[in-house]
């Protein structure tokens, strides 16, 4: 059987492409992070991508400045601190989806197919997958510090009979504080969160004003709760509402919040963020660094990519893309060493977190 006239083209499938990531891609965690790009085995040697970052205390008087004037000769030079950052491109494939070479088929038919069924099915399987490494670095105690509530013990945040001895705001404010200064140095301070920690949290008196000790404390909406947060805490604001299906392959599907699967893995996050963008690492010769809490390296950006095989009479489609989500500083980076933290998702004991249980 030869291919039929009327088969999608990569022209018809990039321009799809393109048309339904510039409609949902804001729906994804991973777009608000800084972005770089970067190397894998596609466009260069190794997966591997590597750079020196300044140390942040460089652009910071250190009894380094000294009286001078003309016929003397200027200070000695100074040795800028730095450390090696190195990141590791995953090349992650969606497995195929399969559509018979119909001779019949309308190109009509087939265009409607692309935009209805492969390509949001094949992309939101690639964004869910940044989605899900990007959830779980905002968690991981060994990158970022988490952070209790005070709350009493086996109490927490959505426990309606402790408000009276709650007070989110000052808790957060006084980690806050640790990392507001870092702005100065370019950085910007922003906040992550999942929809069911943001509606926990617009519940509260301490955001609604609905009163200490209010059983019954009035919610807010989302929009007016993220406003109301954003400028108690000085921040910019991403609540994150997107799902994933946590089963393994071939097991009954599991649907979570990709950034809630658990209240164990609930995000509350904030971190300074590099937003000078435009970073290009692709050359050793690039002085391009980002720096801040967490980045995203991108060799490929998330597309589709097909295939006609004619023996078996099927076009197939996959998703693919390629990069990684890490942490610049990391622990032990200098200054402010992780520029981030999260808030404890479960309660532990005297350890007071979002969720009571």
């Amino acid at each position: 059987m030869t291919t039929p006239v009327n088969t999608l083209t990569a022209v018809d499938i990039n321009r799809v492409s393109e048309s339904f990531t510039q409609a949902n891609i804001q729906n994804f965690g991973f777009s608000a992070l800084p972005k770089a790009l970067c190397l894998d085995r596609f466009s260069g040697r190794s997966n591997v991508t590597s750079y020196d970052l300044a140390a942040l205390d460089n652009a910071l008087v250190a009894n380094e400045i000294a009286d001078w004037a003309p016929g003397i000769d200027p200070p000695n030079a100074v040795k800028l601190n730095e450390v090696s950052v190195s990141l590791t491109a995953r090349i992650r494939s969606t497995r195929s989806l399969v559509r018979p070479l119909r001779s019949g088929q309308t190109f009509e038919n087939r265009f409607a197919d692309l935009e209805r069924n492969i390509a949001p099915i094949l992309l939101s399987k690639v964004y869910a997958d940044l989605d899900n490494r990007l959830a779980t670095i905002l968690t991981n105690t060994n990158v970022f510090t988490q952070h209790n509530f005070t709350t009493n013990t086996d109490k927490g945040l959505d426990s309606t009979d402790d408000y009276s001895n709650q007070n989110p705001i000052v808790d957060i404010e006084t980690q806050l504080r640790l990392l507001r200064p870092y702005t100065a140095l370019g950085l910007e301070l922003r906040a992550i969160m999942s929809s069911k920690v943001a509606s926990v949290l617009s519940s509260h008196p301490s955001y609604n004003g609905g009163g200490a000790g209010s059983g019954a404390a009035s919610g807010m909406a989302q929009a007016a709760f993220i406003e109301t947060f954003s400028a108690i805490h000085g921040c910019k604001v991403h609540v994150i509402n997107n799902l994933i299906n946590t089963a393994e392959l071939g097991q009954t599907a599991s649907i979570a919040e990709t950034f809630n699967q658990s209240s164990a893995t609930a995000v509350l996050f904030f971190g300074l963020f590099d937003v000078r963008g435009g970073f290009d690492l692709r050359s050793q010769e690039s002085a391009d660094a980002p720096d801040g809490a967490v980045v995203y390296a991108e060799a490929l950006a998330p597309s589709i990519v097909d295939h006609i095989d004619n023996r078996k009479s099927v076009h197939e489609f996959w998703g693919r893309g390629s990069g990684a989500i890490y942490s610049p500083r990391g622990t032990g980076a200098g200054v402010a060493s992780d520029l981030g933290f999260f808030m404890r998702p479960v309660t532990a004991g005297a350890n007071g977190g979002i969720f009571a249980t």
